[in-house]
């Protein structure tokens, strides 16, 4: 089968959606398939191994970045001659499309309210990227939707009507090459790196810190009890805006904002937690990443992890980005918990990461692509007779 695989950024560089798109590529490619990856870019280490098509973008505004990049991506499908073209971001028209990034309808509602809400929803960049998913939900072209959790099939269902026989679940994947246990032997060697020597080391990783819930986090740091605990921030957010606030919480020399890292596996490795406050996203996958290295993980009921937490085994949930409260308990919880207990969880954190490798979510992926094949295949049957 040729299968073209469209999403904007290619990276290993980045986490998520990015490293997402690799991982199922070089998946793709191991079960035997050709893989063309169509974006905007791509990690230049990364085209020794991936075909990759370029796509050109209007570099203009944030919503005519969008809107140009949905449809020449398109374009260039669809001169290819694939049996299949996946979609991994907001594309109408694509064969199947993988909701990758937070569904913006939603992300709308949650992140903004009364009349901030209606304002965004006039902003041309939110208007853009709406009009996009109408397109891919509530268009006939696309055959299949996959979604990292059950949370999305009812938001895609609620919003836009998706039927439930156009709907597939497809837990995200981990590269288990990468993200294992066997991280935690350098632990000492990253608190050295950090200066911290052997406190407790709570883990934060992302990108979009506001989304995230970092603020949430910060200030349950400043209320644990845990006063020699730390917290390392992974990732190029608006670190400058929330050093001040750590500092506003006397917390300042508590926090490592680190920025962007190689070899991220040995940092979740590290860490006593990994907490993730989430307003809302369909699968964070750090989550899936630091159980794989033993690491519970702590991660809000509004998100798609949800259905990865295993309350009080693998990890635990809050009720949402804003339960500061919540947060705090859970964290002083946890580091007061024996170490045997501790061992525990963190086996249970790896069996749950075991069950989720890269390949199985190739494989089931692959299946997907194979019923719209044999949809189309029946079609042009009966369309024939």
């Amino acid at each position: 089968m040729h299968m073209a695989v469209i999403r904007k950024v290619v990276s290993l560089k980045k986490a998520g959606a990015e490293r997402y798109a690799v991982n199922l590529s070089r998946q793709l490619k191991k079960l035997g398939h050709r893989v063309t990856v169509i974006g905007e870019s791509i990690d230049e280490e990364l085209l020794d191994e991936l075909e990759f098509l370029p796509v050109r973008v209007r570099n203009t505004t944030s919503w005519a970045k969008n809107q140009s990049f949905a449809r020449n991506a398109l374009a260039v499908a669809s001169r290819g001659g694939f049996d299949i073209v996946h979609g991994l971001s907001r594309v109408p028209g694509v064969d199947t499309f993988r909701l990758t990034d937070p569904l913006q309808a939603h992300w709308l509602k949650v992140f903004y309210t009364g009349l901030s809400g209606r304002l965004q929803g006039m902003n041309p960049r939110h208007r853009t990227l709406l009009e996009l998913e109408r397109g891919i939900y509530q268009g006939n072209r696309t055959r299949r939707i996959i979604v990292q959790s059950s949370l999305d099939a009812k938001l895609i269902q609620d919003y836009f009507g998706v039927p439930a026989e156009k709907i597939r679940l497809i837990r995200n994947g981990v590269d288990l090459q990468t993200f294992h246990f066997g991280t935690r032997q350098s632990g000492q060697d990253i608190r050295e790196e950090l200066r911290i020597g052997d406190v407790p080391l709570i883990v934060f990783a992302g990108m979009d810190f506001r989304r995230k819930g970092l603020g949430t986090l910060l200030e349950g740091m400043g209320r644990i009890q845990s006063k020699s605990a730390k917290l390392l921030v992974l990732g190029d957010g608006a670190i400058p805006e929330y050093e001040r606030m750590a500092n506003r919480l006397g917390i300042g020399d508590r926090v490592i904002f680190a920025g962007r890292r190689q070899g991220i596996a040995r940092y979740y490795g590290a860490a006593d937690l990994f907490v993730l406050p989430t307003v809302y996203e369909p699968f964070p996958n750090v989550n899936l990443e630091a159980m794989a290295c033993g690491t519970p993980a702590i991660t809000t009921s509004t998100a798609g992890g949800v259905d990865l937490i295993d309350e009080g085994n693998n990890g635990y949930l809050i009720s949402s980005a804003y339960a500061v409260e919540e947060l705090t308990n859970t964290i002083d919880y946890h580091l007061a918990l024996p170490s045997e207990e501790i061992e525990r969880m963190r086996g249970c954190c790896v069996r749950t990461a075991e069950e989720f490798p890269v390949e199985r979510n190739a494989r089931e992926t692959v299946a997907v692509f194979e019923e719209v094949l044999a949809e189309r295949k029946n079609k042009r049957t009966s369309q024939a007779a």
